[in-house]
């Protein structure tokens, strides 16, 4: 029987791959809201997704995994209770070649965090590749003294195998019953 208890949802800024990993995963064609970027838009991405995309994942026992992705722009974010009610993980993809990756993605987590207070949360870094300076230490390192403890990753989002694993860690975290830990300053 389905339970739309099982329901994953991908958060990041644009670029960040959110799509990409859905369609990495998916066994049946996502549901994508994507339209064209404005013209002075960069040659590798000339769309973006407005509301969601939406896909499911076949379980065993005949359940399925819903998976969804929501736009990290703040403009968007009327999208997001609605879609993070009940989740059980929120996976947060931020492009190594941001310059604000620490800062937006604290954001995300913060935000997502209020959201979705019961859910898992997993960091996966994508383009790494293409940003010879990303440290991944340093950028968990800088997440956890921003007060952010959660599995952080490498991880290609057109890689099935890799956005696997991150799910997997995600769930094996949700299953060790772990949230997303904030640390308070004192």
């Amino acid at each position: 029987m389905d339970n739309y208890g099982n329901k994953l949802v991908f958060v990041g800024g644009m670029g960040a791959g959110k799509t990409t990993a859905i369609r990495a995963i998916s066994d049946t064609e996502p549901v994508s809201t994507d339209m064209p970027l404005s013209s002075d838009a960069t040659e590798e991405k000339s769309l973006t997704t407005v509301a969601l995309d939406y896909s499911s994942v076949d379980l065993d026992e005949g359940e399925l995994l819903h998976v969804y992705g929501v736009p990290g722009q703040k403009y968007l974010n009327f999208m997001w209770p609605m879609v993070c009610t009940g989740a059980i993980g929120i996976i947060v993809l931020v492009n190594a070649c941001q310059d604000d990756a620490v800062d937006s993605t604290a954001e995300l987590l913060k935000d997502f965090g209020v959201l979705a207070p019961d859910a898992s949360f997993v960091v996966g870094v994508t383009k790494s590749d293409l940003a010879p300076d990303f440290q991944l230490t340093t950028f968990r390192d800088a997440l956890n003294a921003s007060g952010y403890q959660a599995p952080v990753m490498k991880v290609d989002a057109r890689v099935t195998t890799q956005v696997e694993f991150l799910i997997k860690t995600l769930l094996s975290y949700q299953h060790a019953g772990s949230q997303l830990a904030q640390v308070h300053a004192v």
